[in-house]
């Protein structure tokens, strides 16, 4: 059977040990999975990408984000936040307490992302992908009061 070189050879290579989703459709994935709670941005910059875990064709991608800093002294009605943004695999999180120390360490290696998670969340162990720092400028959600 002839094979295109972007599709998976399946007879060859198992899908869920052998064959891996690129870096850029990860980082594309946990993304997209993340950007509808933040509204109205206009402006992305990414300050770091940590590629944590392989992801395979058939995982379901999940992501949850915090904003580290707010920085409000922007022209007009913009604002400027920090976020970490980590994206998983095959997780539900429902009832589970994220470490803090997950999304405030400024080393993201994968050995430290796992020692975090085997001690603090061991559902989490094995299913991060990618821990995305990054800067969002968009429209500020804060009204003006008006006084009489």
């Amino acid at each position: 059977r002839l094979t295109h070189g972007r599709h998976f050879d399946v007879r060859k290579y198992d899908v869920k040990t052998e064959i891996y989703v690129p870096a850029g459709l990860v980082l594309g994935l946990t993304l997209s999975a993340s950007n509808r709670d933040f509204h109205e941005s206009l402006h992305e910059e990414l300050v770091n990408v940590s590629y944590v875990h392989h992801l395979h064709p058939c995982d379901v991608v999940g992501a949850f984000s915090y904003i580290t800093d707010v920085d409000e002294n922007l022209p007009g009605e913009l604002e400027s936040i920090s976020v970490r943004t980590i994206g998983v695999k095959n997780s539900d999180f429902e009832g589970v307490d994220i470490p803090m120390e997950l999304l405030t360490t400024e080393r993201t290696y994968t050995k430290n992302v796992d020692r975090i998670c085997k001690s603090l969340c061991p559902k989490l162990t094995n299913a991060i992908i990618a821990v995305v720092d990054r800067k969002i400028i968009r429209q500020s959600n804060r009204r003006a009061v008006f006084l009489l």
